[in-house]
């Protein structure tokens, strides 16, 4: 995996996560709105005698441990990834990866940062990616 793929895939571990915690909120609003049970002589679904209320509270608990999981692991990568960017001699590269793929931001906004031109940010990024790439191979480190 290139540095470029493992930055992009730190960007969509973020975006899974996110995702996951809107489900959660959702969750949560459905089991403060669950309408009551009814007795009638209709047959029974086969969800072992729990409530719809019982149901979406497991999976709210099932989605909070998944989330705590996902974030963990992707704090572990950052931190992998950050130490690695720590290690390029070159500030500016640093710059640049850092506020790209941890900050989020623009390629004008790092321009406007740096006092560089965009053109010149895009010069600097794949330089920096470069030698996050000559790092990676050097820590030995599995990035799969």
């Amino acid at each position: 995996m290139t540095a470029k793929e493992k930055l992009r895939m730190l960007g969509r571990m973020e975006l899974y996560i996110h995702s996951k915690k809107e489900r959660l909120a959702v969750l949560k609003e459905m089991s403060r709105t669950v309408s009551s049970s009814k007795f009638d002589d209709m047959p029974k679904s086969s969800n072992r005698g729990r409530s719809k209320l019982e149901e979406t509270v497991l999976k709210c608990i099932d989605l909070e441990k998944e989330i705590k999981e996902d974030e963990e692991r992707l704090e572990n990568e950052k931190l992998m990834i950050l130490e690695l960017i720590g290690r390029i001699a070159e500030p500016e590269y640093q710059t640049v990866l850092i506020s790209r793929y941890f900050k989020h931001k623009s390629w004008e906004d790092i321009a406007n940062g740096l006092f560089y031109t965009k053109r010149w940010i895009y010069s600097l990024h794949g330089k920096a990616l470069g030698s996050l790439e000559e790092k990676i191979l050097q820590s030995g480190k599995d990035f799969t």
